[in-house]
């Protein structure tokens, strides 16, 4: 009897420490996807931050205002004296110094970090008309220019060692020519990186110009200031002077061109004037 109450015991103790066991296992395997997870995550996201790095943008932009000014030429230096305090210079420049309406076209190479506040600037001149910005990524072309680079002078370096280790005429200008044509490349690649630096650190602006009617001008009438007003006075000056030897000179051609008419006329007109005075003297006499 007390053999069969402890086969069962032992029966038992091995069924509940089979239970515990398994439960044990269970817990564990449902908290290892989780640990898992977090265990990987942490690492990608360290390797994703000190991994590849995002090249910078390379943009190029340009921009054109139009403005109407109370005084180009004013305006002209204020734009100038801006540009130079900004670190800009003027890249092209024309004007149209008409005495009724001077208008002018600037073109400034501006530092990108500072372009739209010489165009804010530009806008407090006076009353802003169109207005263009345009921006070009260059990044790519950038980015794929610089690996063609330094492949250039990998390339370059091992022609130079080839060249050291030539020993027929034939293998030393065959190294030769190729060094030429590679060094032409990587001439060509700087160019054109140096052309989109410039272009990429340096805004092109242009500003168009014009002069506003003045506030006291009458419609159909231009701005009259003292200095149109004795451009006006001095050209009506000139004006009726040409006028009156126009017509002085008139007159003079036609009294030439009647003078052998005029001629017969008044030795008629004389002779006429003596018979008269004659009959009347002899009336007297």
């Amino acid at each position: 009897m007390s053999r069969k109450y402890s086969t069962l015991g032992l029966i038992l103790v091995l069924v509940l420490a089979l239970a515990v066991s398994a439960c044990s296992s269970g817990s564990k395997d449902s908290l290892a996807p989780g640990d898992y997870d977090q265990e990987n995550e942490a690492p990608s996201s360290g390797d994703f931050t000190s991994g590849d790095q995002i090249a910078e943008r390379k943009v190029i932009y340009a921009a054109t205002l139009s403005v109407t000014v109370p005084n180009v030429d004013k305006a002209v230096r204020d734009l100038n004296g801006k540009a130079a305090n900004l670190g800009g210079y003027i890249s092209d420049s024309s004007r149209d110094n008409h005495p009724d309406l001077p208008t002018a076209r600037i073109t400034y190479r501006i530092p990108q970090a500072r372009y739209t506040d010489f165009m804010a600037y530009a806008r407090e001149l006076g009353e802003p008309g169109s207005e263009w910005i345009d921006s070009t990524d260059v990044t790519e072309e950038f980015v794929d220019l610089e690996a063609r680079l330094a492949n250039r002078l990998v390339h370059e370096e091992r022609l130079l060692v080839m060249l050291g280790k030539t020993e027929s005429v034939e293998e030393l200008l065959s190294v030769e020519r190729e060094l030429a044509r590679v060094r032409e490349d990587i001439e060509v690649i700087e160019g054109r990186l140096r052309y989109l630096g410039e272009k990429v650190d340096m805004a092109t602006v242009t500003i168009s110009l014009s002069q506003q009617p003045g506030a006291t001008e009458v419609p159909g009438m231009k701005p009259v200031g003292i200095r149109e007003t004795l451009r006006r006075a001095l050209k009506a000056i000139v004006t009726s002077a040409t006028l009156f030897l126009d017509v002085l000179s008139f007159f003079v051609i036609a009294i030439a061109a009647l003078l052998p008419f005029a001629i017969p006329v008044l030795a008629i007109l004389w002779l006429i004037f003596w018979l008269r005075r004659k009959k009347k003297k002899q009336a007297q006499a």
